[in-house]
């Protein structure tokens, strides 16, 4: 059972936004020769993303590091929105929300690092992974029980669909 108030939060949310590095991976980036940039992703997220489009919304990610890799975890997950090597992470939101002409209740976002508060604004639901920094876990809307790389945006994505009565119907889908 979800409280009240964060249940309350989900209801509205059509579009979820995050993160890459301490989100979508652990935090961790190895670089190798040339252009060669390695990232670890959850394949837990990936399935979490697959029942959020199930559901009919929308995601994407806004991250300030550009990488190859992001690309084309974004494009096998089918994104809606990709935005890397972003400055204003605040602008980028806001950019994306009025585009798509949602309010900011109908917008979520999973961020880890102090570059990710000044998304809180723009969004009405605002996560933290388990391993965010403490000034960005101390600010969330809620602070989830996974750490980034492990699942914490499948967290996400499973507490608002349960809050939108949604969820159950979905793993269902599963079934067949």
């Amino acid at each position: 059972m979800l409280p009240s108030d964060l249940a309350g939060a989900c209801r509205p949310v059509k579009l979820l936004l995050f993160d890459c590095d301490g989100v979508l991976t652990g935090g961790q980036i190895v670089l190798g020769n040339g252009d060669l940039d390695l990232k670890l992703f959850s394949t837990r997220d990936g399935l979490g993303i697959g029942l959020w489009h199930r559901a009919g919304y929308a995601c994407g990610v806004v991250t300030a590091r550009w990488s190859e890799a992001l690309a084309r975890r974004a494009q096998e997950l089918k994104f809606e929105e990709v935005h890397q090597s972003t400055s204003n992470k605040r602008e980028t939101v806001r950019a994306i929300r009025e585009r798509r002409g949602l309010r900011r209740e109908e917008v979520a976002y999973v961020g880890d690092d102090l570059n990710d508060l000044c998304v809180k604004h723009e969004v009405g639901l605002f996560f933290a992974p388990a391993d965010a920094h403490p000034a960005v876990a101390s600010r969330a809307d809620h602070h989830l029980r996974t750490p980034g790389g492990q699942g914490a945006v499948r967290e996400a994505i499973d507490l608002i669909l349960t809050a939108q009565h949604r969820y159950d119907d979905l793993i269902a889908t599963y079934l067949d």
